[in-house]
């Protein structure tokens, strides 16, 4: 089973980043459902505050001379999140090489119980775009479980 599949089905790790949200007007439909679209939108909230903590933010990556690209989402709904429910998303490393997956796990604050599930793979390229075949060390020091 590859990173990304177990990463859609086991539970967050005790250090997975957790992000408090609550589901706002413009991201419901007319029956005050969320979208399920909107889930992408939750889950890169919760992947940026995860390389935010491993210092692999954005302008993080640059200055280390190197660039991330989703080349693959996928997302499981199991239960609707509704108009100002309030919910956290967590987010953890469930791949690190050669390609980085980062998974994600949406439980709703009101129910407990769990909205959905999800996974972003990305890979390592140069600034000229260049892909990278293997995680460069920089980065695999900055993710790797301690």
């Amino acid at each position: 089973m590859s990173g990304v599949d177990r990463g859609l089905r086991e539970k967050p790790p005790e250090d997975a980043v957790t992000v408090d949200l609550e589901v706002p007007f413009h991201d419901v439909d007319p029956l005050l459902v969320a979208w399920h679209g909107h889930y992408y939108k939750y889950f890169e909230i919760a992947r940026q505050a995860l390389q935010r903590k491993h210092q692999l933010d954005a302008p993080d990556l640059v200055a280390l001379g190197f660039h991330w690209y989703v080349i693959e989402t996928r997302s499981r709904h199991v239960s609707p999140l509704r108009y100002a429910e309030p919910f956290t998303v967590k987010a953890w490393f469930c791949e690190r090489d050669p390609r980085i997956g980062i998974a994600y796990e949406v439980v709703s604050k009101k129910t407990g119980k769990r909205a959905a599930r999800g996974v972003t793979v990305l890979v390592t390229t140069r600034p000229d775009g260049e892909m990278l075949l293997e995680t460069p060390r920089e980065i695999l020091e900055r993710i790797s479980p301690s």
